[in-house]
This record gives structure tokens, C-alpha cells and sequence, in this order.
């Protein structure tokens, strides 16, 4: 696959150092979601580890990318799934970061760390390596018990994660440390985040809890599906899409969802190490908010649907129920129109259904229109075609993979 240039996360996250419940109307409170965390059966943090948590962790860790940095792509039967980066380390100012080795190996990966310093990497950026198997009572360095100088994770977007609701955090360190075979993969250490960056991006995320709704960005355009929005709020915020589409960590911040803006350039993706190569394309996240004119308030919320779940621009593929996922088969275009990379669909396709049309709820109906044009990105004549060709199956391959293990009995 073509290298992408992360050149804008300079400038957008400047740590994106390392994810807890959505808001509800007028207060900052977890949702009702995120209270499943007190059901035993889901199993943590009281109770045992259980295979349907396992099973409900990889689901989250392929449908919120985590191969695309860790190895494997959204292909858990992949070679090298989670196993790290050992080449090619993103790159902000000067400091080098290689994602790591997730699986439980003893000595190369999180061999002997917990669930719990998983959960707590994911909902307050502390290195599970290095950080205490504790209950962490604030956000707030050197108040409750958080480490008066943490060591926070580098090139890693806990700040957009940490907005997930606890169960799901749960899960996911139940699959890492109980659903991956160990594997020995050396990945050279990360620099530090450089600290004035840093300081810069700790002032700007705030709490790990969502503001109340609707925040400076938002507004309420059909109070009748409130649930449904402020479900679709909480998987935005927590799926990274603010990431890339404006650089706001927050519904609250200037420029949430609105795309880039001039002269931030967007990606450069493929072969960009020669100026005077064809195969370099630069690609720019698109205006998100219900704008008319500039934005998605023309599309309907099956066209974003069918976006998340096909890779179909929305602009320029019809309104319709998709029946097939193979070009020309069944209504599927015979010669698609993908959405470009680094979008990332493929890992969204995984989600649930209503995770889907949750979000596409939120984005039609919980956010501020903002005039905001963004230029057309560029593209091969295939339109990523051969791209997707590459992709892993849908749905995924069953449980467990030759990368994969299988709950032993107890927990």
C-alpha cells in the first residue's frame, strides 16, 4: 500500500498523543450507554474477562482502525495484525514514533500489562508500561492519584478515544490482552513528544467527557431523535473523524468537522518522494457539517450511510439501498467512485448498522452548518479502485485467527 504523509498533524494534532460518555442535554454525564459498564455479565472491571467481551473488543479494535497503525489493516487473519511498526515511523517536527506491538509478547510487546493500565492508556494517554495498575482518579496531573509528570503516549489519538464509553474501552483491553497470541516483534522506542507541543496539546482536550449538548458547534434540528444523535455524537467524537475534518478535539472547539481550510494542504498520498512522479496525489478532508452548499446538507443519511459502509462518494452515487459490495453486481456501481484515502472506511465498514446510521443522524441533524468550501481531492483515473481491491473480507474472518486465541475456560 502507498505510504501517506501525515505532514497536517503537525499543525492539526500536534501530540496526537495516545480514549468517557456522551453528554446528555444540558449536563456533562455519561449517556445511558456507557452504564453497561455495570452489567457483570459484559465481564470487567469487577468481574471476569468473558469470550463475548473478547469477541465485542476486536470489533471495536478493527472498526477503529487500530491495524491501520499496528499492522494488519482492518485484517485480524493478516500478517503482522497488531504486531507494531517497525519501519517508516510517523513523524511530527523531529521526533520519530513507531507504533508498538500490541500483542501480549513477554518481552517485545504488553506482555504483563493489565487490562486496567489498558483502559487507563485509552482514557488519559498514560503509558501502560510505565503507569500504575490503578484506578485513576483524575485527568489532572498531580491531582487525586494521576502521576504529577505523566508519561503520556505519543503518536497515539487516545485524546479522540477516550470519548468512548467505558464498556468499550473494557473490551478492548480484554481482546489485546486475552483475545491475541503473543507475537516477537521488536519496535524501536518512540521519541518524546516534543514538550512545547505537548504542553500546547494538553490545554486544548480538556476533560474526557464530552461537553453538554449541543456545544458552540452543535444545534438540534430534530429533537425527536435526540437518543439517536447523541449516540451518533459520542461514536464521531470517539472514532477520530474531528481528527482530520478541522483539528477540533471537541464539539466545542473552532473548526469541528468543518474540513481543512486554506493553505493547510491536506495528505499527500503514494509515491510523493519524487516531485515528478504521476502516483502522488494530495487529499483533502471534506466540509462535514449540514452546510448546502459546501458541506453534506444535500446528501441524504443512507448516501452517508452508504459511504461509511461501501466507500461510495455520496455526491456522486445514488440514493438507494446498496445490494451488493462487488462492482457492478446486484445496484453496485460498475465503476465506483471511492472516497479517498486516508479515509477511513474500510475500519467504519465493520461497524453495526445503527453505529452507522447513528452517526450519519448526528451529522445531518446535531451539527452547525459552516460555509466552508474544500477543494476536490486528487486521485488515480480508478478512482482508488485498486485500492480497495486489497482490502480485507467482509464481514470479518471468524474468530479466532492463526493471530488469535481463543478465552480459556474461566476467564
Amino acid at each position: 500500500m502507498a505510504p501517506i504523509r501525515l505532514r497536517r498533524f503537525v499543525k492539526t494534532l500536534p501530540a496526537l498523543a495516545v480514549l468517557a460518555g456522551c453528554s446528555s442535554v444540558g449536563s456533562g454525564s455519561p449517556a445511558p450507554a456507557a452504564e453497561a459498564a455495570a452489567d457483570a455479565t459484559m465481564g470487567l472491571p469487577d468481574g471476569p474477562v468473558t469470550a463475548e467481551q473478547v469477541q465485542r473488543g476486536r470489533l471495536l479494535v478493527i472498526n477503529h482502525e487500530c491495524g491501520g497503525c499496528h499492522g494488519g489493516g482492518d485484517d485480524p487473519s493478516s500478517s503482522g495484525w497488531l504486531t507494531g511498526r517497525a519501519e517508516n515511523p510517523f513523524n511530527i517536527e523531529d521526533a520519530r514514533f513507531w507504533p508498538r506491538n500490541l500483542t501480549p509478547d513477554e518481552e517485545t510487546g504488553l506482555g504483563g500489562v493489565s487490562e486496567r493500565q489498558i483502559f487507563n492508556a485509552l482514557r488519559y494517554g498514560l503509558r501502560p508500561t510505565t503507569s500504575p495498575d490503578v484506578e485513576v482518579t483524575s485527568h489532572v496531573p498531580g491531582e487525586g492519584n494521576h502521576p504529577a509528570e505523566p508519561d503520556y503516549l505519543g503518536f497515539m489519538p487516545w485524546p479522540f478515544l477516550r470519548y468512548m464509553p467505558d464498556q468499550d474501552l473494557w473490551d478492548i483491553a480484554a481482546y489485546i490482552v486475552n483475545g491475541l497470541k503473543p507475537v516477537r516483534h521488536e519496535v524501536p522506542d518512540s521519541d518524546p513528544v516534543p514538550e512545547g507541543i505537548l504542553a500546547q496539546f494538553l490545554a486544548q482536550i480538556g476533560p474526557p467527557v464530552l461537553p453538554p449538548f449541543p456545544a458552540a458547534r452543535e444545534e438540534l434540528r430534530a429533537p425527536d431523535r435526540l437518543e439517536q444523535i447523541l449516540r451518533g455524537r459520542q461514536l464521531v467524537a470517539g472514532a477520530l473523524c474531528a481528527a482530520c475534518h478541522g483539528g477540533a478535539v471537541r464539539p466545542d472547539q473552532e473548526g469541528w468537522l468543518r474540513g481543512i481550510t486554506q493553505p493547510d494542504p491536506g495528505f499527500q498520498i503514494g509515491d510523493c518522494a519524487d516531485p515528478e512522479s504521476q502516483g502522488c496525489f494530495n487529499t483533502r478532508p471534506r466540509n462535514l457539517t449540514p452546510h448546502n452548499a459546501t458541506g453534506i446538507g444535500r446528501f441524504t443519511e443512507r448516501q452517508i450511510f452508504n459511504a461509511l459502509r461501501f466507500g461510495l462518494r455520496p455526491g456522486e452515487t445514488p440514493d438507494v439501498d446498496i445490494t451488493s459490495m462487488t462492482p457492478g453486481e446486484g445496484n453496485f456501481p460498475e465503476n465506483p467512485k471511492y472516497l479517498a484515502p486516508p479515509m477511513p472506511w474500510p475500519s467504519y465498514r465493520h461497524m453495526p448498522d445503527q453505529d452507522l446510521r447513528d452517526i450519519a443522524a448526528y451529522l445531518k441533524n446535531g451539527v452547525k452548518p459552516v460555509d466552508n468550501r474544500v477543494e476536490d481531492s486528487e486521485g488515480p483515473p480508478d478512482f482508488w479502485a485498486s485500492r480497495v481491491a486489497d482490502l480485507g473480507s467482509f464481514p470479518p474472518p471468524a474468530f479466532p485467527t492463526e493471530n488469535e486465541r481463543a478465552l480459556e475456560e474461566g476467564g
